[in-house]
């Protein structure tokens, strides 16, 4: 179990962090306060697109399509964290440090959470 759990932190929290150094990079935090609707949508199409650029610079240098990728991918990684956190919990005869240590992962992560949701605010 808590090989499973490192393997989609360590997994995840990369890719999470460094699409958020490209939304950090280009100042767009508020470029879509809609989320998970992207105007009348629930995912971004072709029409957010910029043809100006290459398709891959569209996720580092967009500002609607990197915020939408860094929230999204930030989504599925808190939801699978609280999942394999809850799931560790609930082991019978887990000592109790480790449980401590698995409920400290599971706060910092929401915490990471209400920080990036008030940032744009």
């Amino acid at each position: 179990m808590r090989k499973s759990l490192r393997s989609v932190y360590h997994g995840f929290f990369p890719i999470v962090l460094l699409t958020g150094f490209f939304v950090a990079g280009i100042n767009g935090g508020k470029a879509c306060n809609t989320f998970p609707m992207v105007g009348n949508h629930y995912f971004v199409n072709s029409n957010h697109l910029n043809s100006d650029i290459p398709l891959w610079k569209n996720f580092t240098e967009n500002k609607l399509i990197a915020q939408v990728n860094h929230r999204t991918l930030a989504s599925f990684m808190t939801l699978l964290v609280t999942y394999k956190c809850v799931r560790l919990l609930t082991l019978p005869g887990l000592h109790r440090v480790s449980k401590f240590a698995a409920g400290l992962l599971l706060a910092a992560v929401w915490a990471q959470v209400a920080i990036g949701v008030t940032t744009i605010w």
